[in-house]
């Protein structure tokens, strides 16, 4: 069996012993839903539940929105065994049929939302749709992929998209394996009067680099990126929107090179690409009738300006027939900027400043992120110091498992606080595990609120987004420590035992209670008051009875008011007004109880 369906499987048995009030979650194959949701979408456990509409149906098994981007994902999972070929008749009659017509018909009945979502942006230029499928093995359907392409190739606000599981693989883990650090690719043009040719020493120049400025066919960036990912060759490592997480595709990119009139004017549309390079070849004649006359070799490229452009160009041609891509876009063009730049230190400065000034147009800070990724290795190890163990990358998971294989020593540091909050003692490493993305909503539950933690969690990670930066903030202001942090996490452990370990799997809602923690006890949100509030057993154990009856009211004058129930009440804008009355009403039932 592959290492990676493994980790799969042992994220399913996590889940079915977390969630065992969760409807299906015992059926693996319902539960890879969940997995595809959480950990490739990074939708809320909360609401993932709501989202996954049927393990087996044949259109649409789950879906994610994304409202800020207008895009919707219709997903469809088939949790296979490693020998189960996925069927060509179900890509073609199913998959790409099914759901999507449902949908531009306005008859799709499984989930209301899906289909308001759909209706509300279907006019809208910016709108599309992803239509993804996800296998848990590798036997690749040549005959289906082709299918795809065309689909593709027809239908420019679609893409649908079959992820096998080393794509999946590569997904969960969030970048690519480097093998290979060395690499040639070539580099096309018309003709030699199509590149401009800076040679300081032939020019007697006082710059410290050559330089070449290329009108390039897509074809040949294409096939140059297509190379550095066949060898497994990071082409991307240096640049700094990559490090972001900026390998998205430009809808309005991508939609005019499937354009077969508008895809000319491409080159006149697009800021061009900026590559650097160790050594750059000489210009040399080959035959071509599609305007790739000329080329030359370039070592170790690394794009540093236009990832997205990158991105675009990749995915809208990889929908067309290899044999037919230099005759269909000889006519479309992008600018390459290519720089020659030694390796050696007395180059790295300038290397740096000419990736960040290349990007100081998108509004990235070079400092700001580094400083604020600092900030977060400061997290994990002061946490670690304190036996608690923050997981920034997946991989984190797996180097502390073997780091840990005994818990005792983390218990040493963790087991007063563990005590305080009331939680069960800790018998593996897994069990203080935090992940990063989860405690970003933890306070951004505290900072604004449990409706922005359920509905933007896909924003927590995200660098510049609103919800990162409150989080940057917080976790920056002078009045807040790293105990703060962990006791306000704690408080969110304790309020999921209690809901774990509840009659109705509901309450107290954690992130609710979180919510009301920061309005009502630490004054509208003021995080000085934390660990005032949470300094002792006594006051915690009442502040989560406390939050699990107002939750519990709530919930139902929240049924009675809007007739909405609990799945969708939590995705929905918090009624502090029927919040502040079920607190009261609250604070009454437990006076009443101390008396």
């Amino acid at each position: 069996m592959n290492n990676f369906k493994s980790q799969i499987m042992e994220d399913i048995k996590e889940y079915q012993s977390k969630y065992p009030y969760i409807n299906n979650i015992r059926k693996d194959e319902w539960a890879f839903n969940f997995w595809i949701l959480d950990k490739i979408f990074c939708e809320d456990e909360e609401i993932i539940e709501s989202k996954i509409i049927e393990y087996h149906d044949m259109a649409i098994d789950a879906y994610s929105i994304h409202e800020e981007t207008k895009d919707i994902y219709l997903i469809q999972n088939k949790y296979f065994s490693d020998d189960t070929q996925l069927s060509t008749e179900y890509i073609k009659n199913d998959f790409l049929i099914r759901g999507i017509t449902a949908l531009e018909n306005g008859t799709y009945s499984r989930s209301e939302e899906l289909q308001s979502a759909f209706n509300k942006y279907k006019d809208n230029s910016e709108f599309k749709v992803y239509l993804q499928l996800f296998v848990t093995n590798n036997k690749y359907n040549k005959e289906a992929d082709a299918y795809i392409k065309e689909f593709n190739k027809a239908h420019p606000i679609y893409e649908a998209k079959i992820y096998y599981l080393d794509d999946i693989k590569e997904l969960y883990y969030g970048d690519m394996k480097q093998e290979q650090k060395n690499i040639k690719v070539r580099v096309e043009s018309i003709n030699k009067g199509t590149i401009l040719n800076i040679n300081t020493e032939d020019y007697k120049l006082e710059n410290v680099i050559d330089a070449k400025y290329v009108l390039t066919p897509v074809v040949s960036l294409y096939n140059l990126y297509k190379k550095s990912l066949k060898d497994k060759y990071s082409i991307f490592d240096m640049n700094i929107r990559e490090y972001l997480g900026n390998k998205g595709v430009n809808k309005q990119i991508y939609s005019t090179l499937l354009d077969k009139n508008d895809r000319k004017n491409f080159f006149y549309y697009n800021n061009g690409v900026t590559i650097i390079c160790s050594k750059m070849g000489k210009i040399s004649t080959q035959a071509s009738d599609y305007n790739m006359n000329v080329g030359f070799e370039i070592e170790n490229p690394q794009i540093v300006n236009g990832c997205q452009t990158v991105n675009s160009i990749y995915q809208a041609l990889n929908n067309m027939d290899p044999n037919e891509l230099e005759r269909e876009f000889k006519d479309c063009f992008v600018m390459l900027k290519i720089l020659e730049i030694n390796q050696s230190s007395e180059f790295t400065k300038l290397y740096k400043d000419i990736v960040k000034y290349n990007n100081s147009q998108n509004s990235i800070d070079e400092k700001t992120f580094a400083a604020n990724k600092n900030e977060f290795i400061r997290l994990q190890e002061e946490f670690e110091n304190k036996g608690f163990l923050l997981l920034i990358k997946q991989s984190d998971k797996h180097s502390y498992s073997e780091k840990y294989k005994s818990v005792s020593k983390l218990l040493k540091f963790n087991q007063d606080r563990i005590e305080k909050f009331g939680l069960h003692t800790p018998k593996k490493a897994s069990d203080v595990f935090i992940s990063l993305e989860k405690l970003l909503q933890v306070i951004n539950a505290f900072v604004s609120g449990a409706y922005t933690t359920y509905t933007k969690k896909s924003s927590m990670l995200k660098f510049d987004s609103e919800q990162y930066n409150l989080c940057i903030s917080f976790i920056k202001n002078s009045g807040v420590t790293i105990d703060t942090i962990l006791d306000l996490y704690m408080l969110y452990k304790r309020a999921e035992q209690e809901k774990k370990s509840s009659e109705d799997d509901r309450n107290p809602i954690p992130y609710y209670l979180i919510d009301g923690f920061a309005k009502y006890d630490c004054s509208e949100r003021n995080s000085n008051l934390i660990s005032e509030k949470l300094s002792d057993s006594g006051k915690i154990n009442k502040i989560v009875k406390l939050y699990t009856l107002v939750t519990k009211d709530y919930t139902r004058e929240y049924l009675k008011k809007y007739t909405i129930d609990y799945n969708k009440m939590i995705k929905r804008q918090v009624d502090y007004e029927l919040l502040n009355e079920a607190k009261e009403r609250g604070k009454d039932a437990l006076l009443a109880f101390f008396k």
